[in-house]
């Protein structure tokens, strides 16, 4: 079997893998399913899935002593697991939730300058494309392709049912641009490593590489920013959280002074988040701090 075979392979499997999931989440009443799903991120736990990684962010961080470090890594494979099986259940139906705050959205929208949700890997971020898709007049998601094709189409199929459109991030900037003219909504992950192409801001008291994206077009077109998430309660049920990123004072100051201030803001609200609620970010799982923490 040669390497492209091999890959196509491997990838099909995945795919098989996860629509087999779906369909046995999906046949079990949702509340056997979520301690199903907490089962299995304790399995993941105790595999030492990623947990190595997971260590060295807390660790690197520093924000709680050991003993809490542990604990909450416990509970965040379990809460991953729980929210692994809302994502792979799909909806409808959807599971109770309350919104808080909605009204800044109606408020942003009525600027007519566009919005965009402001998003990290904290709680479920694909259901508010679920919830929101239908609600609003126009939501589109900023999203990497996945190196798997399969399991990619399978994922914007999702989100087309939802009525969200998809941009990828490869040229994203010009229909970013195009959206928020339109007065649209434009939903943008920014807790991952940005590399070369982000600047070095603080996130969880650490100087780390965000991008600069959502700031940058918050300069340059007002339009709102509004930092959202979706958490899963202990009952099943979601408390969907809306707030709004104040933008900072632009006369007499430079764009790039602007821009840093927004961009300490926007990480400065996630970071509130992670604190507050640690096993809920999805993020412990990334190589966010790759400019000072070995991960191999």
């Amino acid at each position: 079997m040669t390497r492209l075979s091999f890959k196509r392979f491997s990838h099909i499997a995945e795919y098989g893998t996860l629509r087999a999931a779906q369909v046995l989440m999906s046949a079990l009443p949702r509340s056997l399913a979520l301690k199903g799903g907490a089962l299995l991120g304790s399995g993941l736990y105790y595999a030492g899935v990623y947990r190595d990684v997971v260590r060295k962010n807390m660790e690197f961080v520093n924000l709680w002593p050991a003993g809490e470090q542990r604990r909450i890594t416990w509970n965040l494979y379990r809460t991953m697991g729980r929210y692994a099986v809302d994502f792979l259940r799909g909806f409808p139906p959807l599971p109770r939730y309350t919104v808080v705050n909605g009204k800044v959205l109606d408020e942003a929208l009525a600027k007519g300058k566009g919005v965009i949700i402001l998003l990290g890997h904290f709680g479920n971020w694909e259901l508010l494309a679920d919830i929101f898709g239908a609600k609003v007049p126009s939501l589109s998601v900023v999203a990497k392709p996945m190196r798997n094709r399969y399991v990619d189409r399978w994922l914007a199929r999702k989100r087309d049912a939802a009525s969200v459109h998809t941009i990828y991030v490869d040229n994203a900037l010009r229909k970013i641009y195009e959206a928020l003219k339109k007065n649209g909504i434009v939903a943008i992950l920014i807790d991952q490593h940005a590399g070369s192409q982000g600047t070095l801001v603080t996130f969880l008291g650490k100087e780390t590489s965000t991008i600069r994206t959502v700031a940058g077009l918050a300069l340059k077109t007002g339009c709102a920013v509004l930092p959202t998430y979706a958490l899963l309660c202990s009952d099943g049920t979601y408390e969907i959280v809306l707030s709004e990123a104040p933008a900072p004072t632009v006369e007499g100051r430079s764009d790039e002074a602007v821009l840093a201030e927004c961009q300490s803001r926007h990480n400065a609200i996630l970071s509130a988040w992670v604190m507050h609620y640690p096993d809920h970010w999805f993020g412990w799982f990334h190589k966010r701090f790759k400019e000072s923490v070995r991960y191999d």
